[in-house]
């Protein structure tokens, strides 16, 4: 089931109504004294968050190496999974999670 967290039931917020702590809606002066409040600061600055940026986006976006690998062994017929990890992965994909695998 998907939930939609911008689409409102059949009848738009009333907006005069009490909120749920029992508070009425802000007042404007209210407003403009809390409007600047919520803030957050990283540890590092801009510089550093396009350089990591860049350097993830240098990685290629398929491992093909380990592909490579992979591939190999599949052709030769040495590609095992054991029952274990099978059976593992059956029950995740059931289940909607990822096991990792």
């Amino acid at each position: 089931m998907r939930v939609d967290l911008l689409a409102h039931g059949p009848e738009p917020p009333d907006n005069n109504k009490t909120s749920r702590a029992g508070q009425g809606p802000p007042t404007p002066a209210e407003t403009s004294e809390t409007a600047g409040m919520d803030e957050a600061r990283f540890s590092f600055g801009q510089a550093r968050t396009q350089s990591l940026a860049a350097e993830v986006m240098a990685q290629p976006e398929i491992r093909e190496q380990k592909v490579g690998a992979l591939q190999k062994l599949l052709v030769t017929g040495r590609y095992t999974v054991s029952d274990a990890q099978i059976a593992q992965s059956m029950v995740s994909e059931a289940v909607g999670g990822n096991s990792g695998m």
